[in-house]
């Protein structure tokens, strides 16, 4: 039977969803920590508003302590609250653990083993409706790309999640502030982290990474090798019937 043309195309599209899934998992978004209470702050537009900072493998979003609860506003609750800024490398003091390294490790497999899998499924023609082509080393590669990113999730299991030695010195730094204004209620954050939304297209990558090995394999099932005569049956007898 003769599939359409279109069906060959899918491993392709599904794997290269999963990608751009993936590297949007290594930005500073993989996981964050929530104050565990709502700030007021007219000056960044918070109104009862909880503030978010997010960690990643290789980057964390970087904040500057500030010390706002020295005023008092009838309107807003001012509280003292961190001032976010942009994603940067962490600090040498910054020791990963066997979770997180495994993580890093795992993260790098997805990105460097898919994107070579997907060249070479359009080097070798993702386009092509011919049965012969064999892509059975794409469905391979995309199957272990799936179980990798599966396992990089092993970072919400690591010290940067459970231990996070930035928060605890940030959530340091802001009680000794509002200790000292004298004004206004104190923010903490959480101990333990939540999955953020890069993460979450960790765990989607995860799932079109399974979803192309399969139907990659679908498209390009193995074969057996069985030798001739064995299975066609012999036609012949082995020897004449007169002798």
């Amino acid at each position: 039977m003769v599939l359409p043309t279109y069906l060959y195309y899918l491993p392709f599209l599904f794997s290269l969803s999963a990608f751009a899934l993936a590297w949007f998992g290594t930005t500073c978004h993989f996981l964050q920590f929530q104050s565990t209470t709502p700030i007021s702050n007219p000056i960044y537009g918070q109104e009862n508003e909880k503030i978010t900072i997010q960690f990643g493998y290789w980057y964390y979003q970087s904040w500057t302590p500030i010390e706002n609860n020295k005023y008092n506003d009838s309107d807003y609750n001012w509280n003292t609250g961190p001032d976010l800024e942009g994603c940067d490398m962490y600090p040498s003091s910054i020791s990963a653990d066997n979770f997180w390294l495994a993580a890093r490790g795992l993260n790098l497999t997805v990105i460097i083993l898919g994107g070579a899998i997907m060249m070479l499924d359009v080097f070798q023609g993702c386009r092509s409706a011919r049965r012969t082509v064999t892509m059975q080393t794409g469905a391979v590669g995309y199957l272990v790309c799936c179980v990798a990113s599966a396992f990089s999730l092993l970072m919400l299991n690591s010290s940067l999640c459970k231990d996070n030695s930035l928060i605890g010195e940030l959530n340091s730094q802001l009680a000794t502030a509002s200790a000292a204004g004298g004004e206004g209620g104190l923010v903490q954050f959480e101990e333990t982290c939540s999955i953020s939304t890069g993460g979450k297209s960790t765990i989607a990558a995860t799932v079109l990474w399974f979803v192309a090995a399969v139907v990659m394999a679908a498209l390009h099932p193995f074969h057996k090798k069985t030798e001739r005569g064995v299975s066609e049956g012999l036609d012949e007898p082995l020897f004449g019937a007169n002798s």
